[in-house]
């Protein structure tokens, strides 16, 4: 039975018709009120109409609101204070609790600038430099003193130049010249075992011919008294060069350290002295014209101070030729005190 034949049953149950009347097929009711199931009848009641708060009620639950949002920022505000106080108390050891550091506002102090003092060089050649170091430090600047730094030397040149203005503590450096007094420093004495000899050194000053020297005093090894041993250590003496406090009072020499080994041997027969060199002997410039004259003027002075030295050779390992080759000579030559003494009359006199 299909939704209409169900319909039209119970319609016809709930109207049954009377007992005279003829049956028919039509089922106009029942048309309708399937009709009326597939197009419902719209109400003509007006739907209803929620009704929207009003505004009072939005009023009402604003202050709640601010006063708690009010409450948790003093809650919070209250928790920290809290915290930071703990941190001072006796709990401030407490481990669970991070500590707080406060830092202070530091001040910084802009530096100043300063203005540096300029001071006039003052002008310093032809003072010693003792007196040159005093006049600077009243200036307030230093010095530096070039190629040593000895008191009573000359200052020959400076800089910078006098009159230049520099800021105060600024270096002067000054050339200085020294000036040969050839004192000789005052003589130690000697000790146990040592006797004292003398070497002769040349003094700055002329070098244009040599003379007899100057001497200065050397403590030695004392070794019997013998002449020999006096000859040996005085030539050693003066192969060693001089002191630098007897260079600073102007006495000069082709010797230095790096000659004081050059004596292999020394021998004195019948008045002639024998003296063996190494290689070492060989001195630059001494093998020059002038240079040669001075460099042998040395060794003849020292050896010719004693009485009983007659006469004088020098060997380069035991070649007497190896010498006079040095001073581009042939042969060997012997030299004689009188020929000495000769040698430096004559040098007296052009020097005169």
């Amino acid at each position: 039975m299909n939704g209409t034949d169900r319909i039209y049953q119970l319609f016809a149950e709930a109207n049954p018709a009377p007992a005279s009347s003829v049956p028919t097929t039509e089922r106009p009711d029942a048309d309708v009120i399937l009709r009326e199931q597939r197009t419902p009848t719209m109400l003509t009641r007006e739907p209803k109409i929620l009704e929207q708060p009003s505004t009072p009620r939005l009023r009402r639950w604003r202050g709640p609101a601010i006063a708690l949002a009010s409450f948790i920022v003093a809650a919070g505000i209250g928790i920290t204070v809290w915290l930071v106080a703990s941190n001072d108390g006796p709990d401030a050891t407490d481990p669970t609790l991070p500590p707080v550091t406060t830092t202070l506002p530091t001040t910084t102090t802009l530096p100043t600038n300063v203005v540096p003092i300029v001071v006039s060089v003052p002008d310093l050649q032809g003072l010693t430099l003792a007196d040159a170091r005093q006049v600077l430090n009243e200036a307030g600047l230093g010095v530096v003193a070039l190629p040593s730094d000895i008191e009573s030397a000359i200052v020959v040149a400076q800089e910078p130049a006098p009159g230049a203005d520099v800021d105060e503590g600024s270096i002067i450096t000054v050339d200085l010249q020294i000036t040969p007094t050839c004192a000789p420093p005052a003589p130690t004495a000697p000790g146990v075992g040592q006797v004292e000899l003398e070497v002769l050194f040349e003094c700055d000053g002329d070098g244009l011919y040599p003379t007899r020297g100057i001497a200065v005093t050397r403590l030695v090894p004392e070794q019997g008294g013998e002449s020999i041993d006096r000859i040996e250590w005085t030539l050693r003496s003066l192969l060693a060069g001089p002191t630098a406090e007897e260079r600073a009072a102007g006495f000069t020499s082709f010797f230095d350290a790096g000659t004081a080994d050059a004596l292999n041997s020394v021998t004195l027969t019948d008045g002639q002295v024998v003296a063996d060199f190494n290689e070492a002997i060989y001195v630059n410039n001494a093998s020059t014209s002038t240079g040669g004259i001075f460099f042998n003027a040395e060794l003849r002075a020292n050896l010719f101070q004693y009485p009983e030295v007659g006469s004088v050779e020098f060997h380069v390992n035991g070649d007497c030729e190896a010498w006079s080759a040095f001073f581009q000579s042939d042969g060997c030559r012997i030299i004689t005190r009188a020929e000495w003494d000769q040698d430096v009359a004559e040098w007296d006199e052009l020097r005169n």
